[in-house]
């Protein structure tokens, strides 16, 4: 009896931290984090700023992103760096499932707590 009560308290352990860790893409949010932080916020309060089809209209080409950023050099160099490069597309999808009519309302975890920035 205490082996299947174990079993079944490590299944639904582990199913719900599966289920946590698919809630945002973490890798994104940490990259965020990183490159855009500084001036834009945290990633989940810069992502509500606008609704998903500007943010698809943003990083449609480099050159919007770019121009946007132009008086910006450590933003410029952020956008040209090979991290932001290889990311480039889980960030555009993480701001896209976060951004102002996604409905999702992200509370406290191991990566974020609140909007401050």
């Amino acid at each position: 009896m205490k082996k299947i009560m174990a079993i079944v308290l490590l299944v639904s352990s582990t199913s719900t931290l599966i289920i946590a860790a698919e809630n945002y893409d973490t890798k994104a949010f940490r990259t965020f984090t990183k490159l855009c932080t500084s001036c834009h916020g945290t990633p989940f309060y810069a992502s509500k700023q606008i609704d998903d089809d500007d943010w698809k209209f943003y990083f449609e080409k480099d050159e919007k992103l770019l121009s946007i950023h132009k008086n910006e050099p450590k933003a410029i160099k952020n956008l040209k760096s090979p991290k932001f490069k290889k990311r480039k597309k889980r960030l555009l999808k993480f701001l896209v499932n976060n951004s102002k009519y996604s409905g999702k309302v992200h509370g406290c975890d191991a990566n974020f707590c609140g909007t401050h920035h």
